[in-house]
């Protein structure tokens, strides 16, 4: 690939990940020039704009996969087009807007079925395929520990409490997506089961709640050479990070996750412009302390605090951080050719 010709601007947004608003590209002449000029890693989808409860992206299938490949063709570099698909509750392609729906995590947990389970993934990554999305931010591999937790298990996210069976569910979940050239992204490192608050909205601290066996299926799934994307939760634990959530925490993410667990794939940060982090940091802060702690790609979802100029601002700041010497072009440079490796996979299959 192209990969020597590029700027480090245009290497520097290879690390950024941002959601819009429009159903067709032609609407969001911002983003038709961020990508024109390579100045943009990838896009995330949603169902809903939170903010005014309209349509955000999605209509219909016909409409989804005319926005995925005009998204695609205007971008100078390939691009991650990614959205969350688990199934369930947490499903932006659904029956409203003509898709199929299927099972929770949980509902498949129970029925505890593999063959079942593996047909609802199939068709789950096939339509992901079918409209143009290569990225899904799925498999939820928490563990259904705590009975009151809201975000994840009330909501049915969960496979099982036991990390053995979440391995088992998200083994065929990442590999369904596979076969169907989709990468999946694990989610939420170090595990979100456990939690009392929800990290949308609240700091979340599991310092008294967390188990090491949180890791379980991330360690086995990493050691079967099966998991190629994790997404780092808003999680906070006093105990390993006294100071940052594991998302913006290099213990977390290059100690534990890399060194210890030994993953070598793509780092996703949850959005960080939820409750729990822009309560606490600044964009700057963020954006800074998530580059430190060995993110690949940052997420913005652009739902909370809606800017067109994110993309911008982001560069502005990197730059500058580059100049003072506090995050080195081999920083930026190791992210960019972890996210064009896979990149090129998706390409060449």
């Amino acid at each position: 690939m192209f990969t020597n010709s590029l700027t480090l601007e245009q290497k520097i947004c290879q690390l950024l990940m941002i959601g819009f608003r429009g159903t067709e590209l032609k609407d969001c002449r911002w983003l038709e020039d961020y990508l024109e000029n390579g100045l943009l890693g990838g896009v995330i989808l949603f169902e809903k704009d939170f903010a005014t409860n309209s349509i955000r992206n999605i209509q219909n299938p016909e409409q989804l996969k005319k926005l995925t490949k005009d998204l695609s063709a205007a971008s100078k570099i390939p691009l991650f087009i990614a959205i969350d698909q688990e199934g369930g509750k947490v499903s932006r392609l659904n029956s409203r807007n003509g898709f199929e729906d299927y099972p929770s995590h949980a509902e498949l947990g129970q029925i505890n079925d593999e063959k079942t389970a593996k047909i609802v993934f199939s068709k789950i990554a096939e339509a992901l395929h079918n409209v143009g999305i290569n990225v899904n931010f799925a498999p939820v591999v928490d563990l259904a520990i705590n009975p009151e937790n809201k975000v994840v298990v009330q909501n049915n996210r969960c496979f099982s409490a036991d990390p053995m069976e979440v391995a088992k569910f998200a083994r065929n979940f990442i590999e369904a997506h596979k076969e169907f050239n989709v990468i999946s992204v694990a989610k939420h490192f170090p595990g979100h089961g456990s939690s009392q608050q929800d990290s949308h909205f609240d700091w979340t601290d599991v310092t008294n709640t967390w188990r090491a066996l949180e890791l379980k299926p991330y360690e086995i799934l990493n050691r079967d050479a099966i998991l190629n994307g994790v997404m780092v939760g808003h999680i906070y634990n006093k105990n390993f990070d006294p100071n940052f959530p594991a998302s913006l925490s290099h213990i977390w993410i290059e100690e534990i996750l890399r060194k210890q667990i030994g993953f070598g794939g793509l780092v996703f940060t949850d959005d960080l412009q939820l409750k729990s982090i822009s309560n606490n940091f600044s964009f700057e802060e963020a954006v800074e302390l998530a580059l430190l702690a060995g993110n690949d790609i940052l997420l913005f979802a652009n739902q909370i605090d809606y800017s067109e100029d994110l993309p911008q601002k982001f560069i502005k700041i990197v730059l500058e951080l580059i100049k003072q010497n506090k995050i080195s072009i081999e920083r930026i440079n190791n992210s960019f050719e972890r996210i064009m490796y896979y990149k090129n996979q998706i390409m060449l299959n």
